[in-house]
């Protein structure tokens, strides 16, 4: 409507989010250069908080356009999906062939065939959540066990969550803690400042042809920022209203009054705080105005102040009960405020005669010595005493208990992350645990030292008793046996393609050597020529590693997998990659 009369080409403050007119003020450019380093890093998880408004929509599809080609976006703009239906929501954004009978197993070894394969053509798979702070917490802990997916050194699948700050509140719960730790860069979107709503609204006005002065002053900006709480799209609705009201009024000096017209025709006006200020005020009034009615009466309320004390000390077991106790005293009358005020205070007086009063003082030491605690003021004395020492035993032993439930709640929560990380690799499925087996070979020799200890032992005790090394089957070319296949394995490994796959079959420590030579040249099931070994050295240990085979793809690795022997199967087998193979063992 006001676009030919200011000269623009377009509506220069729509709320829908236009890239074009993308402001990198207010720290917003800033940010996006920070996302878009992170993603390509590709470690953890990315997290962008900001108010309803403050503009987390713009900046998702700013990222979208500066991310290059390699970097495949899946959007999901409805957070409110279920744990079990994630899975199916990415894999459909990915055109996935999943069939609608799939179970949640199914898709997940689809989903990570394909980021595994994206992986190998160099390429990167992002996923962007927007209204995070909607997502149950099931579903973000199914998003977090997707984060697991990872080779030895990058993250097969990026995620950056935009919510507002309920996000926060979401993530601080005890129940999602593992996701809040995967959280590697934290970006909270401000509100705009007067200066930056100032230049925005000019970048704006300029960027839709106008070229004119300088039509938003520092004045109409300052009362835009105090309406807007600084948000952009609050500002926008505003600064749209205010060209609309100038428009409406045939005039291109827009002031203050414009915007209060846009901001009294807006849903998020001020009157409510407006009135809350006035009620505030008026409370302080009435303060002022009880305390110096207060202060005006202050002889009448001081006098039955100290009546009612005086009448109260009287009739308690407190008063002194000699002759010369005090009486005939009107403390109303003898003991006046005027009095305490000037310090000059009366003197009760002593009845020495029925007919005669003369004031005496009140010897403190004879007060003190006639009072005494009545009985039953003791017994209860001492009851209070027994039933406080009972209460700090309780505190004692509530505090004990508490201590013990935490540490008792600790210790399950690192049993649970030990679950978490070992994960069994015997199953029908291929699955990228927390580490890489390269990383984590240190931790597989510790538990196979453990698990296997006993095996070795047993094997080595029955070759003993037999009386020689003949009887194990390890002949005298056990040496020359052991560095042929070694040097055989190594000739493979220089010489396979780094695309394929191989599968670990097994894993001896280097002090069972003679058994595992023997196991392989005389009860090995599978084809021995394409079975290679090699020797891991660690800081701590050596160990030998047995591999099995080589194949084109994951998928024929796994089918290969699933029919290996039991016995081998046993062993924990995994795929590996030949390209990490190679850069590991050559």
């Amino acid at each position: 409507m006001y676009e030919d009369y200011f000269g623009l080409k377009r509506p220069p403050f729509k709320i829908t989010p236009d890239t074009s007119l993308f402001y990198e003020g207010g720290k917003r450019g800033d940010i996006l250069a920070a996302l878009v380093y992170a993603i390509h890093r590709g470690e953890g998880i990315i997290k962008v908080v900001g108010e309803v408004g403050s503009g987390k929509t713009m900046l998702c599809r700013m990222l979208q356009i500066k991310l290059p080609d390699s970097v495949e976006i899946v959007y999901i703009a409805n957070p409110s999906v279920s744990s079990e239906d994630i899975l199916f929501v990415i894999a459909h954004e990915l055109s996935l062939p999943v069939t609608k009978d799939a179970s949640k197993h199914e898709v997940m070894h689809l989903l990570q065939d394909y980021l595994l394969q994206r992986h190998m053509e160099n390429k990167q798979v992002v996923l962007f959540i927007e209204e995070a702070q909607g997502m149950p917490l099931d579903t973000l802990e199914e998003i977090r066990l997707l984060s697991n997916l990872e080779t030895d050194q990058n993250k097969l699948l990026q995620i950056v969550l935009f919510g507002q700050p309920e996000l926060d509140q979401n993530l601080s719960q005890q129940s999602i803690r593992q996701l809040r730790e995967r959280i590697t860069h934290n970006f909270d979107l401000e509100p705009l400042t007067q200066d930056e709503i100032h230049t925005y609204l000019n970048f704006r006005m300029r960027e839709v042809g106008y070229t004119g002065p300088e039509l938003i002053n520092p004045t109409v900006a300052k009362k835009v920022e105090m309406h807007s709480d600084g948000l952009l799209r609050r500002i926008n609705i505003i600064a749209d209203k205010i060209l609309l009201s100038a428009f409406a009024e045939g005039t291109h000096n827009l002031s203050a009054k414009h915007v209060t017209a846009a901001v009294n025709d807006s849903a998020f006006n001020q009157k409510a705080p407006r009135k809350s200020r006035a009620l505030w005020w008026l409370g302080i009034l009435l303060i002022i105005a009880l305390a110096f009615a207060l202060y005006e009466t202050r002889s009448q309320w001081m006098s039955v102040k100290v009546a009612d004390l005086w009448t109260l000390f009287q009739t308690s077991d407190l008063a002194p009960k000699h002759e010369n106790a005090v009486k005939n005293v009107n403390p109303i009358t003898d003991i006046t405020p005027q009095a305490l005020e000037t310090g000059d205070n009366k003197v009760p007086v002593m009845a020495n005669s029925e007919s005669e009063m003369s004031p005496a003082p009140v010897q403190p030491e004879t007060v003190a010595e006639e009072i005494q605690i009545p009985a039953s003021l003791k017994q209860e004395l001492a009851a209070l005493e027994e039933e406080s020492e009972a209460l700090e035993t309780q505190a004692e032993e509530a505090v004990v208990a508490v201590k013990v439930t935490s540490e008792k709640q600790e210790f399950e929560a690192l049993e649970k992350q030990v679950e978490e990380v070992i994960v069994p690799v015997n199953e029908t499925t291929y699955q990228v645990t927390e580490k890489s087996p390269l990383e984590s070979a240190p931790a597989q020799l510790a538990e196979d030292e453990v698990l296997q200890s006993a095996l070795d032992q047993a094997a080595s005790t029955d070759a003993l008793e037999t009386g020689s090394s003949n009887d194990l089957g390890l002949t005298a070319d056990y040496n020359q046996w052991l560095n042929a296949k070694l040097q055989e394995s190594r000739n493979w490994l220089s010489n396979a393609n780094r695309d394929n796959v191989s599968i670990q079959v097994l894993m001896r420590s280097k002090s069972a050597a003679r058994e595992l030579v023997y196991y392989l040249r005389n009860e090995w099931p599978l084809d021995l020529s394409e079975t290679y070994l090699y020797e891991v050295n660690t800081d701590t240990r050596s160990i030998y590693r047995v591999f099995y085979s080589e194949f084109n793809s994951l998928s024929n690795g796994r089918n290969q997998l699933e029919l290996l022997p039991e016995s081998v199967k046993a062993n924990s087998p995994y795929l590996h990659s030949v390209y990490r193979m190679q850069k590991a063992l050559l």
